[in-house]
């Protein structure tokens, strides 16, 4: 497989999504879903190493080059799924493998649950699908999103002066400098007066609900395909809790598997990502056992 992708692009619903494709369309698809903030540059260095597989890595609503939602709309991790499917539709495929990071790794876990036994198998990268650990005070959360809301969608584009200080922002939340620079040429527009952050200020905003730890349980339960969680030594799911959480997974979910590979949250761009493209397709072959 080219570790150079081409470009791709889908129109469902009114909305674009772009996107990047590594591989051919005869081959087995592969739906990869980066995270919060990022774009589909995220899988840029597994994407290749995933032979025998096409994989099309999409920009989310409201990140890269892809539309933003209408004014109305909101950014939960569900709210793509439709499109999603749309997608998956135009491609007019009878199964397809979900890959997902972070925040992707719940969209993975949601549309899986929709798509049923179009899914051959799903992935979750340091995710799962959302349940409030913070938060569970869900009368709270639900009017400090609503004044998010307003309050990102008042706010004017983000615009660096330069290249640099995006690396340098993206840095401060813990992020490597390559991290950032592999993402720049889907983050960033060049304007007269400097650098246009493309993603859309309302993603900063909380979700007005986030899902029971009940309904999780029963999307889990409903997955008959193989799943497999893979977490970072030091990434977002190290705590206690968190540990349990995944132990609670297992008891759902009917082919379930888990690994803790070494790096950070980031492990797809700042680890071991040759292994880790030998742990993803072995899990992608297990479709076919």
């Amino acid at each position: 497989m080219s570790a150079e992708p081409s470009s791709v692009e889908f129109v469902v619903d009114g909305l674009t999504y772009r996107g990047l494709c590594w591989g051919s369309s005869s081959l087995p698809t592969v739906i990869a879903i980066h995270g919060w903030l990022d774009n589909a540059l995220s899988f840029a260095k597994l994407a290749p190493l995933l032979t025998d597989y096409r994989v099309i890595a999409l920009d989310l609503s409201g990140h890269g080059l892809s539309s933003h939602r209408s004014p109305d709309s909101s950014y939960h991790i569900w709210d793509d799924v439709p499109q999603l499917i749309g997608i998956v539709d135009q491609l007019d495929l009878e199964t397809v493998h979900v890959v997902g990071h972070s925040r992707g790794a719940g969209i993975a876990g949601v549309l899986a649950v929709a798509l049923g036994e179009r899914c051959a198998t799903v992935t979750m990268l340091d995710g799962m699908i959302s349940r409030s650990f913070e938060n569970d005070d869900g009368a709270e959360l639900f009017r400090s999103s609503l004044s998010e809301k307003g309050r990102y969608t008042s706010r004017p584009p983000r615009i660096f002066d330069t290249v640099e200080d995006f690396v340098t922002a993206r840095t401060r939340y813990g992020f490597t400098r390559e991290n950032a620079e592999t993402l720049i040429p889907r983050a960033l527009r060049q304007l007269d007066e400097g650098w246009l952050l493309l993603s859309d200020p309302r993603l900063f905003g909380g979700s007005y609900v986030k899902l029971s730890e009940a309904t999780t349980n029963s999307f889990y339960a409903s997955l008959q395909c193989p799943v497999l969680l893979v977490l970072g030594e030091d990434g977002f799911f190290t705590s206690k809790e968190a540990q349990q959480r995944v132990d609670e997974i297992a008891q759902y979910a009917a082919q379930f598997s888990r690994l803790m590979v070494p790096g950070p949250h980031h492990f797809h761009l700042e680890g071991d990502v040759v292994a880790l493209g030998e742990i993803l397709k072995a899990h992608l072959s297990s479709a076919l056992a």
